[in-house]
């Protein structure tokens, strides 16, 4: 469920952005940059989105996987499943250095979450 949560707080950041870029500025003493997200951080969290959107698809991919494995009393590897919390823990941080303008620090989580997730897909025979 962990997934969920982040793609439910993925939306919310989304939609926040997009709002804040489609509604007029109401006080027009407020600068654009106060108003609106800066272009760096729309990146930075447009990035999150894709790699998460990536990762859910893996992760479901997985758990398919692991049912029909179940089902003839096998499991999936432990290195797949350690793999994905730290997928998840990387997207968290990702996500959190994002709320705080943190952007370099984004950016490094999100470059692990992105190399983690590389390995994720090799290793189940995905994309």
């Amino acid at each position: 469920m962990k997934t969920a949560s982040i793609l439910l707080g993925l939306t919310g950041v989304v939609g926040a952005a997009l709002a804040q870029d489609a509604s007029p500025s109401q006080d027009s003493s407020k600068s654009d940059s106060t108003s609106k997200p800066s272009r760096a951080k729309r990146e930075v969290t447009h990035r999150l989105e894709l790699i998460a959107t990536r990762a859910i698809a893996n992760f479901r991919s997985a758990e398919s996987i692991e049912k029909n494995l179940k089902s003839l009393g096998a499991s999936l590897h432990p290195q797949l499943v350690s793999l994905r919390l730290r997928i998840e823990a990387a997207l968290d941080r990702a996500e959190d250095a994002i709320k705080e303008d943190d952007l370099p620090a984004a950016t490094e989580a999100l470059d692990q979450a992105q190399a983690l997730l590389d390995r994720y897909a090799a290793k189940l025979g995905g994309s």
